[in-house]
């Protein structure tokens, strides 16, 4: 199995070891800036992962927005813990980011080919 199937694999069983409970929702600045829209939440971006790690969404400019506006504070990850979880979510979305960043790289450059 090739490293990125591995890394993909890897991913989405993290995902799924969040139970959808939502409080790290509220916690997130760029969900608050965002006036509610959920996709900008930890809990949004961390499904919007697992959908495109899994094949059920395509990658588009919206996507990557969604992904790279994460700034990363680790404020979900306090609320996470507090609430007897352990979603490592900020890890999860750097993780995906560079994945798919080289998938991206990838398909670019064997259009160009």
């Amino acid at each position: 199995m090739k490293r990125a199937e591995e890394i993909k694999e890897m991913l989405i069983k993290e995902i799924n070891k969040c139970r959808a409970c939502r409080f790290c929702v509220d916690a997130c600045a760029t969900y608050q800036v965002s006036e509610g829209y959920e996709a900008l939440s930890a809990y949004g971006r961390l499904q919007t992962l697992r959908n495109l790690l899994s094949g059920a969404l395509e990658m588009d400019d919206a996507l990557i927005y969604t992904l790279y506006s994460c700034m990363q504070c680790k404020r979900c990850e306090i609320i996470c813990k507090s609430k007897g979880q352990d979603v490592d979510i900020c890890r999860i979305i750097k993780m995906g980011r560079s994945l798919l960043s080289g998938e991206m790289l990838k398909e670019t450059h064997d259009e160009e080919i």
